[in-house]
């Protein structure tokens, strides 16, 4: 790479987040839904456990598919609302869908690995609790991508967040109780960055 090409990325990126320091971000709700969905399920999954509530353990499976229709769905009817939103077609809003788009599909394709391998292989219950571990690094990646590229600094918070529950969870890996942490983890990296967003970009 030359210095000329250097100083053109360094342009692009300089002028990226000029216009999204101008632009708010419209893609709380959807955050904001799927922080309460996560918080929710992560607090059943907990229960069911540590069998608080005395249900099969083969309702994990019910649990996580209705998780993921539910809030398929509620990204496609909101998502609709969102793209009528002042700005939603703004560089800014772009490079957060784009984001979480690709943090979506990785998320996607651990689970369905980890699908295949409990029912082709050894692996052990344990194997869900690494997507919940790998889910906050994700989130502080996308947090933290997402603030330098639109110049949304205060997103550096959400991103440091979850990198700080990645290790926290780490830390409680093969313990029961890293499932609730993760419920209260979703409010501090998902639930609240969202409510930010929205009164932000009220």
């Amino acid at each position: 790479m030359t210095s000329n090409d250097l100083l053109s990325d360094l342009e692009n990126a300089s002028r990226i987040a000029r216009a999204g320091e101008d632009m708010p971000l419209v893609g709380g709700p959807i955050g904001l839904m799927w922080g309460v969905l996560l918080t929710a399920t992560f607090t059943l999954h907990y229960l069911i456990l540590t069998q608080v509530l005395a249900i099969p353990m083969w309702s994990f499976a019910i649990l996580w598919i209705g998780f993921a229709i539910i809030g398929g769905a509620g990204s496609v009817i909101l998502g609709r609302k969102v793209s009528k939103r002042a700005g939603a077609s703004s560089t800014a809003n772009r490079v957060e869908q784009y984001v979480w788009i690709m943090f979506t599909a990785a998320m996607a394709s651990l689970a369905v690995g980890v699908f295949i391998n409990l029912l082709l292989s050894a692996g052990t219950h344990e194997l869900w609790t690494l997507i919940l571990i790998f889910g906050f690094a994700g989130q502080g990646l996308a947090y933290g991508v997402t603030a330098k590229m639109t110049g949304h600094n205060w997103l550096h918070f959400a991103a440091f967040s979850g990198f700080t529950l990645a290790a926290i969870t780490m830390s409680f890996y093969g313990n029961d109780v890293v499932y609730l942490i993760a419920a209260l983890g979703s409010v501090v990296t998902i639930i609240i960055p969202s409510l930010l967003s929205i009164r932000k970009a009220a």
